[in-house]
């Protein structure tokens, strides 16, 4: 018998709404829902992400090192987010308490605004307007070794 072949690799593919994984509300962020809409091997995760005014997220780290103050660990990675309709406030810095009250620096972003967030941050994004806000986010893939921390 003849080696194994190894799978062929996936090819392009269109993903279509009817093929979103709805996941429902944000367990975590009260009157929140998201989707996942896809996974690519290499560059991570993406789905859309909708918050009513004034809801904001938990505080999550992209850190290299996990300190436990923030809400959530994702370990040194980017994320992104492209507001479709809007206005979202992303609040980021070193100290978690103080992202969460909405200190330190803050970007303002609107529809039609893209927003990449770093490696060595921590971040929480609140609906500073007076209508829904949706945004496309995505998710760079974990570095060997990394162990997310979610909320329990």
């Amino acid at each position: 018998m003849g080696a194994s072949r190894p799978s062929p690799a996936p090819g392009p593919r269109v993903v279509t709404i009817k093929d979103f994984k709805f996941n429902g509300v944000d367990r975590y962020v009260p009157g929140c829902r998201y989707t996942e809409i896809a996974e690519a091997g290499g560059f991570g995760e993406f789905g859309l992400y909708f918050m009513p005014p004034g809801a904001q997220t938990t505080v999550f780290s992209l850190e290299s090192e996990d300190d436990g103050t923030a809400d959530e660990y994702y370990g040194p990675r980017a994320e992104f987010y492209y507001v479709l309709a809007g206005e979202l406030t992303m609040y980021w810095g070193k100290d978690a308490e103080g992202v969460r009250r909405g200190e330190g620096s803050p970007l303002l972003l609107g529809a039609g605004d893209f927003g990449l967030w770093e490696r060595e941050w921590k971040f929480s994004a609140k609906n500073s307007g007076e209508v829904p806000t949706a945004f496309f986010w995505g998710l760079a893939e974990a570095p060997p070794g990394v162990e997310e921390r979610l909320p329990r």
